[in-house]
């Protein structure tokens, strides 16, 4: 086991596990404007937590432009607080994902995902969040130099870190940065949870780090161990539902996580009960619905899966995402071994003169897998082809070049 694997296994949990359903995991932090010492109370003028509020609220509902402006005024009207520049920093980075169609879980458990290395992103929008997550670090370190034992700006240090993180890796592919900067949240936040045991909102960060290391194979284990590495999957579960129970400001976030977590432990009915919550406090973030659709399909609910995507497609709210909202129904069908409905909502896909490019590329990837299945190889290879005429994304010129030379077939995936 290499300390590539090691490094990627990590982080492709760390970083990405939550993001896609929730649109900003781990990117909300306590909402003071002044900084909490040990043992002191935190203070909420008014202005900067309706602010705050609101912002949180449009950008739950898939608001971008309504959010945006609320961290403007957060950051104009607060100057001194690293909230502003951080939450404009998780702004720039969630809505390039919405945008590109990244905020889908299957993306970042695909190792195919990890392959591809160059960042898609303009030298603009890099510059943008570079300049916001910036200015959040120097605010809250500059906090900490007034007064060491603020333990809502250490919080906010370790939550610009995680932002950064979550960056690097899920936007510019760079994952041992990515890494590095992972770990130094997760040291942040372990020391105000020292400090502050009772900081639930901490808890969130250091709750999924301890579940995934704790979640590696034993070997695995033992070996990141030599360098300090240590986590107990129990204990991370712990930590997470305490910030979904406790939290003040994360606690969306770690529901949001912990649907995931529930996923990969087999507690479907605890997954699908924080799903249906969410659905029910952010009706119009189609994400939460998407999730709960596949899901459902993934546990072997067929007919209601079924009925779930085709609810999600006929809403005239999400017209603007029907592409995303039909992949993701494809790809569910195909991946419970349905392949030949898949093959219905791929090739529609494919026929959205509206569809993101990149989606399409995937989908002419799948046709020409379950053609070769089909044993129509002609018709398969020229999938493949038409791959290959367009831009790449997720390693499928890659694939679509191994499957012109020899034929997919399940034990190839």
């Amino acid at each position: 086991m290499n300390a590539r694997f090691i490094g990627l296994s990590l982080l492709s949990a760390l970083l990405c596990s939550g993001a896609p359903a929730v649109a900003m995991v781990r990117a909300s932090a306590p909402a003071s404007p002044w900084g909490r010492s040990v043992g002191q109370a935190a203070q909420h003028p008014e202005p900067f937590e309706g602010l705050r509020r609101a912002g949180f609220e449009a950008f739950y509902n898939l608001d971008y432009e309504g959010a945006r402006r609320c961290f403007e005024r957060l950051a104009a009207d607060f100057p001194e607080h690293p909230a502003g520049p951080l939450y404009l920093a998780t702004h720039a980075w969630i809505e390039w994902l919405n945008r590109t169609r990244r905020l889908q879980a299957g993306i970042y458990i695909n190792p195919a995902f990890y392959a591809q290395s160059e960042a898609r992103v303009s030298e603009e929008e890099q510059q943008r969040f570079r300049a916001h997550i910036e200015r959040a670090i120097e605010r809250a370190e500059a906090r900490l130099r007034a007064r060491e034992d603020d333990v809502e700006a250490r919080y906010f240090l370790g939550a610009a870190y995680a932002v950064l993180a979550g960056y690097e890796a899920t936007v510019l592919r760079k994952f041992f940065s990515a890494l590095r900067n992972g770990f130094r949240a997760v040291k942040e936040h372990r020391e105000v949870l020292r400090l502050d045991p009772q900081f639930a909102d901490a808890k969130l960060t250091v709750g999924l780090y301890e579940y995934i290391v704790g979640s590696l194979p034993l070997a695995v284990r033992i070996l990141v161990a030599l360098g300090g590495i240590r986590g107990s999957r129990e204990r991370g579960i712990e930590l997470l539902e305490e910030a979904a129970r406790s939290g003040r400001y994360v606690a969306d976030d770690a529901r949001t996580l912990l649907i995931a977590v529930y996923y990969r432990e087999g507690r479907f009915p605890e997954a699908l009960h924080l799903l249906e919550e969410l659905i029910t406090r952010y009706p119009r973030n189609y994400l939460f619905g998407l999730e709960r659709a596949n899901l459902l399909m993934r546990i072997g609910e067929r007919a209601e899966a079924v009925r779930a995507f085709e609810d999600l497609l006929a809403q005239p709210t999400h017209q603007e995402t029907r592409d995303l909202i039909r992949y993701q129904y494809a790809e569910a069908l195909f991946q419970s071994g349905y392949k030949q409905a898949a093959l219905h909502h791929f090739r529609r896909l494919v026929a959205m003169d509206d569809a993101h490019a990149d989606l399409k590329t995937l989908a002419h990837l799948r046709i020409g897998q379950i053609l070769d299945l089909r044993g129509e190889r002609r018709a398969a290879q020229a999938q493949y082809q038409l791959v290959l005429q367009r831009e790449d994304v997720l390693d499928a010129h890659e694939q679509a070049r191994r499957y012109l030379r020899k034929p997919y077939a399940e034990s190839s995936r």
